[in-house]
């Protein structure tokens, strides 16, 4: 099975949380970036130019905004299992896809990115 052919896409969601396995990290929090894909059947939505039959990511950018300032735990891997369940509540069980990064890493001599990328009912 391939990937949907059809995907609502957004990248480079900077939200501020509270996850890390060092407690300063939880304490004091840090940025985050959010990629994530939906999968979809977008051919109504084009034809008939209406927002009723796409997936409005405005409702997931607010709601994952408001999850990050609430959260507190320890792991990427935690907190991706709860963006899964906050973008299911709201457009059911499309495909979904995502890469979690933590800006700023804590290893000394490391200016790289660390991540997670995950998806559920996403076809490899």
């Amino acid at each position: 099975m391939s990937a949907p052919a059809d995907r609502v896409l957004v990248r480079g969601l900077r939200l501020w949380a509270h996850v890390g396995v060092l407690e300063r990290e939880r304490v004091t929090g840090q940025w985050f970036e959010l990629d994530f894909s939906l999968g979809c059947n977008l051919s109504v939505a084009a034809a008939a130019d209406a927002l009723e039959h796409s997936l409005d990511y405005s409702l997931a950018i607010q709601d994952l905004q408001r999850q990050a300032r609430m959260i507190r735990c320890l792991t990427l891997e935690h907190w991706s299992d709860q963006i899964f369940s906050l973008l299911e509540e709201i457009y059911g069980d499309v495909p979904i896809w995502l890469e979690l990064r933590k800006c700023q890493a804590p290893v000394p001599g490391f200016c790289g990115i660390v991540a997670v990328q995950r998806s559920r009912r996403w076809p490899t």
